[in-house]
């Protein structure tokens, strides 16, 4: 149990590392989103589909596929939306407004979650879910405004594309459960749907030219992002999650917002005023409320 708790912590914090290095490696190159989530994807992929083939993981959840070919295509939609779409968008609101507010906004992708439920299954949310959704959106309010909802302190560009990386996530939570129920394994998932869709951001690259990336000053942040933020954190959060519950899991989910805060603040000098400091607490109450109110 203890084990399996610093496996998804760690996957938390180095998500959150993986933020970071994104952050930095914006600030002196010119090269877009797009073209890091197209390396992030291909690369990790590859390695990814490597390890779970070494470790004897791979060849039963193919056959699952092969017996039914339209799970085919539903691997392929989580890899081209739960996967590629979330980096892509996570990418582009670092770029735009930084590691800490985008990881802090994205925090509350469990109430998006609570949201989807509620729509597809045409009821009410419990009472301990609306509290978690409003926290969670006042949180947001109080962090990207200060309090005062005539101004922005994070960029609009930034709340609009975390927000959009956090319904896109909530999305990929949900429509890859038929899946894991017909017995595929969640690290072929992720390894597949990593690969394939990031071969296909191929077709919208204009320039299929990775030099840059490996240049002395891009190097380390791309490596990072790859090695530490993709393929160990899935693996490390693969391998705890399926010894926790849900509310547990919901606790070490703290760990990349308050990481990516307290990273970005060393490394950037990134800090909060008071009222944004209160809006990034009442989101990680919102991540915590599984288990401080029971249904």
């Amino acid at each position: 149990m203890k084990l399996a708790l610093i496996f998804v912590g760690l996957a938390g914090v180095l998500w959150a590392s993986s933020g970071v290095a994104a952050q930095d490696f914006f600030s002196h190159s010119d090269k877009s989103p797009f073209e890091l989530t197209n390396i992030r994807m291909c690369s990790a992929g590859f390695i990814m589909l490597v390890v779970i083939i070494l470790r004897g993981r791979f060849k039963h959840s193919a056959a699952i596929l092969n017996r039914n070919k339209k799970f085919c295509w539903d691997v392929f939609v989580y890899g081209l939306i739960g996967i590629v779409m979330v980096q892509f968008t996570y990418f582009q609101a670092i770029s735009i407004g930084g590691a800490a507010a985008t990881t802090v906004i994205l925090s509350a992708t469990p109430a998006m979650v609570v949201i989807w439920h509620s729509i597809y299954g045409r009821k009410f949310p419990s009472r301990r879910d609306s509290v978690t959704v409003l926290l969670a959106m006042f949180g947001v309010f109080l962090l990207v405004t200060g309090g005062d909802p005539t101004k922005l302190i994070v960029p609009l560009g930034c709340v609009f594309w975390s927000l959009s990386s956090g319904a896109v996530f909530a999305f990929s939570a949900i429509f890859p459960k038929h899946l894991f129920k017909a017995g595929i394994d969640p690290a072929f998932m992720t390894s597949v749907g990593m690969f394939t869709c990031g071969l296909t951001t191929f077709l919208f690259v204009d320039e299929w030219n990775w030099s840059p990336f490996l240049t002395a000053e891009n190097f380390f942040d791309v490596a990072w992002i790859v090695i530490f933020g993709t393929v160990i954190a899935f693996l490390s959060f693969n391998a705890g999650l399926k010894f926790l519950t849900a509310e547990e899991a919901t606790v070490t989910a703290l760990t990349e917002p308050v990481s990516s805060v307290i990273i970005s603040y060393f490394i950037f000098g990134t800090a909060f005023g008071l009222i944004e400091s209160v809006g990034i607490v009442l989101v990680f109450i919102a991540i915590l409320m599984p288990v401080i109110v029971r249904n």
